[in-house]
């Protein structure tokens, strides 16, 4: 997924081939934001991609950067998602922020995603009629106001002495997977009930609340969906579990294997596995860097 934004990223400035490219990595955000500082100047450069920025000790690069007639910029961003989300308003702000910081006036703030009616014709892909344009101006203004504050309590995290203790659940997930994940989980069990499948956050909260993390914990008269009670009594009893109705819906699909061979093919659970899950990952591999206190 992150290849596939970062591609998809370097697509969409064919949406302004008269761009300027800030070429500077990552580990020379100095050079680059004295590159963005000199091709801002230049009134020739009529765009910007990879601008760099930084400003309350918050370092970004804006996907592209647009001259506007009368001195003004617009501000767009790039997904590789079909629609625009509350994730990537936040997103924008933030850019909106260090970039007004420094003094740039944006008039305009977009939202660039792949456009769902597109279809390839047979001389390959048209990439202007591939992205989309949203407008969010709009939206990203009035998160504008609340940004000094989220900025703040993020530089508070970064110099505590110790992470924060942060009980892992589903909200380690949204809006992606935090990076951490494997970390904070390292100790749990591998019957965690975390796992139970299609396990609602309020069912989970209860039985965290009250110090279950193991399905062999989770006690007999507690409600669970049919599935869920299956996979407790698969860890209780370290046994597969094989529906009866397995031979039957398979025997729908044609001749049936052996029944050795079979038995590679049904579901199982074990109580010696604890699948982890899964979840969207970024859609870019640019990202908003925060950086500690000033030495």
């Amino acid at each position: 997924m992150l290849a596939v934004g970062t591609d998809v990223g370097v697509a969409a400035r064919q949406l302004v081939p008269s761009g300027v490219l800030v070429g500077e990595g990552p580990d020379r955000h100095a050079e680059a934001v004295e590159r963005t500082r000199q091709l801002i100047a230049n009134p020739d450069v009529s765009a910007i991609f990879e601008a760099a920025f930084a400003f309350d000790r918050v370092l970004i690069r804006a996907d592209i950067l647009e001259r506007l007639p009368g001195g003004a910029w617009r501000l767009s961003e790039v997904k590789s998602s079909t629609r625009v989300k509350p994730e990537h308003l936040h997103d924008l702000s933030i850019q909106a922020y260090v970039i007004m910081g420094c003094g740039i006036t944006l008039e305009q703030m977009q939202l660039v995603h792949v456009d769902t009616t597109y279809v390839r014709g047979e001389n390959g892909i048209d990439w202007r009629a591939y992205f989309k344009r949203a407008d969010v101006t709009g939206e990203v203004r009035a998160l504008l106001p609340s940004v000094p504050d989220r900025v703040s309590n993020m530089h508070a995290v970064l110099v505590l002495p110790a992470a924060p203790e942060i009980r892992p659940s589903g909200h380690c997930f949204s809006p992606f997977e935090c990076e951490f994940w494997s970390r904070c989980t390292v100790d749990k069990p591998r019957d965690w009930i975390f796992y139970l499948p299609h396990l609602k956050p309020a069912v989970f909260a209860e039985l965290d609340a009250q110090g279950i993390e193991s399905m062999r914990e989770v006690p007999s008269d507690f409600p669970l969906t049919a599935g869920q009670q299956r996979v407790v009594e698969a860890v209780l009893s370290g046994r597969e579990y094989v529906s009866h109705q397995l031979h039957e819906a398979l025997a729908q699909l044609g001749p049936l294997p052996p029944t050795s061979t079979l038995k590679r093919f049904h579901r199982r659970y074990r109580c010696t596995e604890g699948p982890a899950p899964t979840s969207a990952s970024r859609s870019s591999g640019r990202s908003t860097t925060l950086t500690g206190p000033a030495a």
